[in-house]
């Protein structure tokens, strides 16, 4: 049984300890890119509809 433990995990890692670290950093790459180009669309967003809001009050008071 030791022997086996010894065989299949180094420095007290099993084997896909390091494949799922790679993918958890990978999600949290992802989920960050996705977070800060929603936060970017949002801003966006709300810049053009307070822009659109703005045009119609104008029209509004010309007529």
């Amino acid at each position: 049984m030791l022997n086996y433990m010894f065989s299949h995990s180094v420095l007290g890692l099993c084997a896909w300890d390091l494949p799922a670290l790679i993918v958890l950093i990978v999600m949290i790459v992802v989920f960050a890119v996705h977070r800060h180009k929603q936060k970017k669309r949002e801003k966006d967003f709300e810049d053009q509809l307070a822009d659109k809001l703005a045009q119609e009050t104008v029209d509004t008071m010309q007529s």
